[in-house]
């Protein structure tokens, strides 16, 4: 039985998962942190990245929440599983290996994966896809422009170019490895099957007993009136937007 879910993410990228969770599970109550203020995480230092989990867990552990998903790639990479025995009274749930497990049972030649750079760096989505894929190519791009383009109000042919300069290389299947990078979807039409951890994350609570009451709180870092204006124009969404502080 679940009530509430804690959703974090460095900006806009986790929005995405929160409004498929919501369109998935009406009734579920949910409250959404952006970090903005130290946007973008995929060139960030293992030290840092591991301050900012602290905070984000810390402030989910005071708000009474303790489902919480880490909707960023770049955390689940580099520090959740090292930091997670600490939140013993959290059910932390880490995006990476649900996304790979939708690509379980396909016959796929070879799969490109696109994700920020220190995810890369960590190879976790290489790691984690041979064990559903064990016998396909795997290639990691690291594509450090796309989330400060998306963050910066996301002009879509400067977006547009900067998806072209990472994916020349061809393949059946590509997994968005950053949960900023569904917005380029549109810029991907027939590259191949697209993959990214939206569906991953819904499908995590299709067997749980939803008991909320539907409530959205969202907070950033940052500018909650930036993000608001962001939220409504990349995911047609109007929700309110308050301004939060981390100890990180």
């Amino acid at each position: 039985m679940i009530t509430t879910i804690g959703c974090c993410d460095s900006g806009l990228g986790g929005m995405q998962v929160v409004k498929a969770l919501k369109e998935a599970y009406p009734n579920l109550n949910i409250v959404y942190i952006a970090d903005q203020s130290n946007v973008p995480y995929g060139e960030k230092s293992v030290e840092e990245l591991r301050k900012y989990a602290h905070a984000f867990l810390d402030k989910f552990r005071m708000m009474d929440i303790h489902e919480v998903v880490v909707a960023c790639n770049t955390l689940c990479a580099n520090v959740i599983g090292d930091i997670q025995e600490e939140y013993e009274d959290l059910h932390i749930y880490n995006i990476i290996e649900p996304t790979c497990r939708q690509l379980a049972g396909h016959h796929f030649q070879k799969i490109n994966v696109l994700a920020t750079p220190k995810t890369v760096e960590k190879h976790a989505y290489l790691n984690t896809l041979k064990a559903f894929c064990p016998e396909t190519e795997i290639h990691e791009i690291p594509a450090a422009k796309l989330v400060p383009i998306i963050e910066n109000g996301c002009d879509s042919d400067i977006l547009r170019k900067a998806v072209e300069s990472y994916v020349s290389e061809k393949a059946d299947a590509w997994v968005l490895g950053c949960t900023h990078f569904p917005l380029i979807r549109p810029f991907l039409d027939g590259k191949g099957e697209l993959f990214d951890s939206n569906q991953a994350v819904v499908d995590l609570f299709r067997d749980e007993q939803i008991t909320g009451e539907g409530k959205m709180e969202i907070y950033t870092t940052k500018d909650p009136a930036r993000m608001k204006e962001s939220i409504r124009t990349l995911l047609g969404c109007d929700y309110d937007v308050k301004a939060i502080t981390l100890d990180s």
